[in-house]
């Protein structure tokens, strides 16, 4: 039921997310991060398919790697899960 609850939170979070993208305020990638923040343990291949985002995109990448940094320990080691040619914990 959690699971569940993880996923559903970090998908409305990554729409919300997506949406902010496209203003001219860039509020999206934070709500985008917080969603993958719920989805990247609840569900493997979200993890696989932002791990082959990263490695497409420069871009995405150097994002991902700056939330990382800033973000407090425990959710450093989720996105961490996402790194290129990163193990998983």
């Amino acid at each position: 039921m959690i699971r569940i609850l993880c996923r559903l939170i970090g998908s409305a979070f990554c729409f919300i997310g997506i949406i902010g993208m496209l203003t001219p305020i860039p509020f999206g990638l934070i709500f985008f991060v917080i969603g993958l923040l719920f989805l990247i343990p609840t569900t493997p291949s979200v993890t696989r398919a932002v791990r082959g985002a990263r490695a497409r995109s420069n871009m995405f990448d150097r994002a991902m790697h700056a939330a990382t940094r800033a973000a407090p320990a425990p959710y450093r080691r989720v996105l961490r899960r996402t790194e290129i040619g990163g193990f998983d914990w």
